[in-house]
């Protein structure tokens, strides 16, 4: 685990977006994960501006959706795939063959996570899984109590997490579960890359990475994943002890 510590969420986004970066350089067909919501906003604008500059190809590149709201349209504008159109794909130029993501309208959630880890499985992996992590610790939608060996999975959501997710849509909208990408994909990951800012972060990181490792506190799995990188503004960093 290395933990980086930037002056502000502008340095930090540069800075995740760097690792991205450097990592297609080496394998331009690289299979990535990525999560939605306002925390990688700056890393897609980082990314745009790569690409326009060329410092970057992502033609070759596969993306995956971290994760999805259930019983929510995908069309529905708070939903995690509109949001990864919004913010990274459609400014990013990536093509519609190019997205994986789950189908929540399948008849069978159980085998839809089967068809996303039969798909993560046959590329070998995922090369990179940039996620966030949550108020209350949770990365994706695996939340307090997910096992550290769980595979995509459909998750009971915790109450925080159904009024936190309140800011993305336009009305108040009930959620009750969501599907996703379980902690083993991230431990697995070539490049896994957990990223917080702001001062709301700062007691669950500190939390987080400072005690032991339980599943209790879903972002402790980074202790059993020697090639992750911990990505942080001063803000989200300020309670940990070094």
């Amino acid at each position: 685990m290395t933990l980086e510590i930037h002056a502000d969420y502008s340095a930090l986004s540069k800075a995740t977006a760097n690792l991205i970066i450097d990592y297609i350089k080496r394998k331009p067909s690289a299979f990535i994960c990525l999560a939605s919501g306002h925390t990688p906003i700056g890393v897609f604008k980082e990314l745009t501006k790569a690409l326009e500059s060329k410092k970057v190809d992502l033609s070759a590149c596969t993306f995956l959706s971290l994760d999805e709201w259930l019983h929510i349209e995908p069309t529905d504008p708070g939903s995690c795939l509109s949001m990864l159109q919004k913010d990274c794909f459609v400014p990013l130029g990536i093509r519609d063959h190019q997205i994986e993501f789950f189908n929540v309208l399948a008849k069978d959630m159980q085998q839809e996570c089967n068809r996303i880890n039969t798909l993560i499985e046959s590329r070998g992996g995922l090369d990179i899984m940039l996620v966030g992590v949550g108020t209350n610790g949770h990365i994706g939608m695996n939340e307090p109590g997910t096992s550290f060996d769980s595979y995509a999975h459909v998750s009971e959501l915790a109450e925080e997490t159904k009024t936190v997710g309140q800011k993305y849509f336009q009305q108040a909208t009930s959620l009750s579960q969501g599907i996703t990408l379980g902690l083993k994909h991230l431990r697995e990951s070539k490049l896994p890359i957990v990223m917080a800012s702001g001062e709301k972060k700062a007691a669950i990181m500190a939390k987080g990475l400072q005690g032991k490792s339980t599943e209790e506190i879903p972002l402790s799995v980074v202790h059993l994943i020697p090639q992750g990188f911990i990505m942080l503004d001063v803000e989200a960093a300020r309670l940990i002890k070094m």
